[in-house]
């Protein structure tokens, strides 16, 4: 799926399932117009109950709070844990450290040390 922003150049959204968990690779900016896209597309995979939901933000170059809202709001949807997000850059990291979200949201350097201890997931 691939999500244009006039503004903002292209956000591209793929969700692939690794057992019970999904695994959402975003790539792009982040912002007030392409969030509410990627909330649908978490939405989406949130309805279908997965047992974790990693959301894989190494192909980012912008998070925006609004970005950090959807996440947020994902969070709140699943167990204490599930959520896991994948960051190499301070791009990514930085907002989450700045606004404490990594107290609640578990962050991860790759998607299979995200998976890592998910049964079923190959991880």
């Amino acid at each position: 799926m691939a999500v244009s922003g006039d503004d903002t150049g292209d956000l591209e959204v793929s969700v692939r399932w690794r057992g019970p968990a999904a695994v959402v690779t975003v790539g792009g900016e982040i912002d007030l117009v392409t969030a509410p896209e990627l909330g649908e597309v978490v939405g989406g995979v949130l309805e279908r109950e997965p047992g974790v939901l990693v959301v894989d933000l190494r192909g980012v170059d912008f998070l925006s709070s609004s970005g950090l809202q959807v996440l947020a709001g994902a969070h709140r949807r699943l167990d204490e844990g599930a959520l896991r997000v994948v960051s190499t850059s301070a791009v990514t990291s930085r907002p989450f450290t700045s606004t404490g979200l990594d107290e609640w949201i578990g962050l991860f350097t790759s998607v299979d040390q995200a998976l890592a201890g998910v049964a079923g997931s190959g991880g």
